[in-house]
């Protein structure tokens, strides 16, 4: 039977209950839960443990968001012993409106968004474990809704990224990423993580205040999605919202086209304002 590595980084300890109803839809194969806070509470340890009673609870430094904690607990097990990793964590649910892929996702939307496709029921959490044996070249799936290519708008995703993928050694075809970094992929892929010389905390020198971006936090975000493919597999994003994956996919190509006719985004390092008209750029104070 597959062995999964589930890790869930809890920072709102007022979503835990969400979680372990969501967890409780995994099915079909042995698994091991890991769960990182970076201040322990009683309450939620005890209803993990009532849960699941062999739960490793462990403390972690308030950096990276969910990413170093991930990271952190790569670096404490023995990757062979799992086929898969589920990445999960908690979300702020006072966010305000973000658009990813046309979409306005807001409050917990978001999260929603990234946990239903993996977990909503035990019949979609066994299809995902299928498709890892139907489809070898699969490395990673995510939600459809949250899968998404960089943008040259973003500090993070210009080159800050392309530096650090190549420390890193990676070599990607595909700079799509999952938005948010909640899946489920491959255990191989992960080992490069375990390298403290590659990847430590002080990777993560700061921590950023929410929603700000260009982080290192939002870097490996990105990361985390293209070592899967760096190491030769592709992504299945997993649709289960038909209409709004329909709508992602004609927006695809038809914002482009109307980004040309009329935008205002910001662009570079130095996030330099452009409007775009009728396909002519002029840069704004």
């Amino acid at each position: 039977m597959k062995k999964v590595l589930v890790h869930l980084h809890i920072y709102y300890h007022d979503q835990t209950d969400y979680f372990i109803g969501k967890m409780s839809n995994i099915c079909g194969c042995e698994w091991d839960l890991y769960a990182t806070m970076n201040e322990l509470d009683r309450e939620t340890e005890s209803k993990l443990q009532g849960f699941k009673p062999d739960v490793h609870i462990i403390k972690v430094e308030n950096r990276g968001y969910d990413v170093w904690p991930f990271i952190d607990v790569l670096k404490s097990v023995d990757l062979d012993r799992y086929d898969y990793i589920l990445k999960l964590h908690t979300k702020n649910s006072n966010t305000p409106a973000n658009r990813i892929n046309g979409l306005n996702l807001k409050y917990y939307t978001w999260r929603n968004e990234l946990v239903d496709p993996l977990l909503k029921s035990k019949d979609i959490f066994r299809k995902l474990l299928d498709n890892f044996d139907r489809y070898p070249d699969v490395g990673l799936m995510c939600s459809h809704l949250l899968y998404k290519k960089i943008s040259d708008g973003l500090k993070e995703d210009m080159s800050r990224l392309d530096s650090e993928l190549k420390r890193l050694g990676l070599t990607v075809t595909n700079k799509k990423f999952c938005a948010g970094t909640m899946f489920i992929a491959r255990s191989g892929p992960y080992k490069l993580f375990q390298n403290d010389n590659i990847v430590n905390i002080d990777t993560f020198p700061d921590l950023p205040r929410t929603h700000s971006t260009g982080s290192m936090a939002h870097v490996y975000e990105r990361i985390l999605t293209m070592v899967v493919n760096a190491a030769g597999y592709k992504v299945k994003p997993i649709i289960i919202d038909w209409p709004k994956s329909i709508y992602i996919a004609v927006a695809y190509f038809v914002q482009p086209v109307l980004q040309k006719i009329f935008s205002i985004r910001r662009y570079g390092e130095d996030r330099i304002k452009i409007l775009t008209l009728f396909g002519f750029r002029f840069r704004l104070k």
